[in-house]
């Protein structure tokens, strides 16, 4: 396989990894109240956008590798929608207070903002990658 067809495909896991990660904590948390919907809404847009962004980053990544798409456009759009993501998500990352993290009984929750920084990370840098491959 070549790069063309492999980083797309990336970035679409990737996407479907950042949902993933979103999602984790209403389905492994018990009795979270109303911290988690403020955990959420942290920052100045909160992480709603960014499950948004997800899924249609999935569609533009897999429309420009079946060739739905012109794939510069696609690479184009998925590189913006990428680095998009990842503002949002540093954006969330950072704003959200310490002390409501620790408010969670599940100690992964510590870690849970970064995971789904890092994760992020993942959809520019193949966006990047299937740009740099077709272009």
């Amino acid at each position: 396989m070549e790069v063309e067809d492999v980083a797309p495909l990336v970035g679409s896991v990737a996407c479907g990894a950042v949902v993933a990660a979103l999602v984790a904590p209403f389905v492994l948390l018990s009795d979270v109240g109303t911290e988690l919907g403020l955990y959420y809404a942290a920052g100045p847009a909160g992480v709603t956008a960014l499950g948004f962004l997800a899924p249609v980053a999935v569609v533009v990544f897999l429309a420009g590798r079946r060739g739905r798409t012109d794939p510069v456009t696609a690479a184009g759009l998925t590189l913006v929608l990428g680095l998009g993501m990842l503002g949002l998500a540093a954006s969330w990352a950072l704003a959200v207070d310490p002390q409501l993290v620790f408010n969670f009984s599940a100690a992964w929750m510590g870690n849970h903002r970064w995971v789904v920084l890092g994760v992020t990370a993942l959809v520019p840098l193949s966006a990047a990658a299937y740009a740099r491959a077709v272009l």
